[in-house]
């Protein structure tokens, strides 16, 4: 059986992520503590739901590799104390467009896959009792061959 390109991906998302955004917290998975702007890759927002979802299929009468299409949930979330939701909901957005434009400019992550793009975007929006929170959980799609 070939070997899902999950992880490698994972890994990839991870230090491309932190390279488009010096000085921003980015996360492997669940936070521990967060700084004001995080980023997390792997991370629905929600312990013990599905950090990835995939499907394998064969491509045409081929064995190996099999092809896989997957979706990684990531989330991008300001908050800065205050009560002002929309300086928070454009932050979250620039984090968003940062991970966006560096996705743009290499959709294979270097070959190591055929294809990856931000397919689904959703807004969460709060007055909490710490200050205004928006968080924009996201997808990254990646098409690939397994390995």
């Amino acid at each position: 059986m070939a070997a899902s390109t999950v992880p490698a991906v994972l890994d990839a998302l991870v230090a491309g992520f932190t390279s488009a955004l010096p000085g921003v917290q980015v996360v492997d998975g669940q936070p521990i503590t967060t700084d004001g702007d995080v980023v997390c890759v792997g991370f629905s927002g929600l312990a013990g739901e599905p950090a990835v979802e995939s499907t394998r299929t064969r491509e045409q009468l081929a064995v190996e590799p099999e092809r896989e299409s997957y979706d990684i949930t990531c989330l991008a979330s300001s908050w800065d104390g205050g009560t002002d939701a929309k300086a928070v909901r454009d932050r979250a957005y620039q984090l968003l467009d940062a991970v966006a434009s560096w996705l743009a400019a290499d959709r294979t992550l270097g070959g190591l896959v055929l294809s990856t793009r931000l397919s689904a975007e959703s807004l969460i929006q709060e007055q909490t009792d710490q200050g205004a929170a928006a968080t924009v959980r996201f997808t990254v799609h990646v098409d690939a061959f397994t390995r």
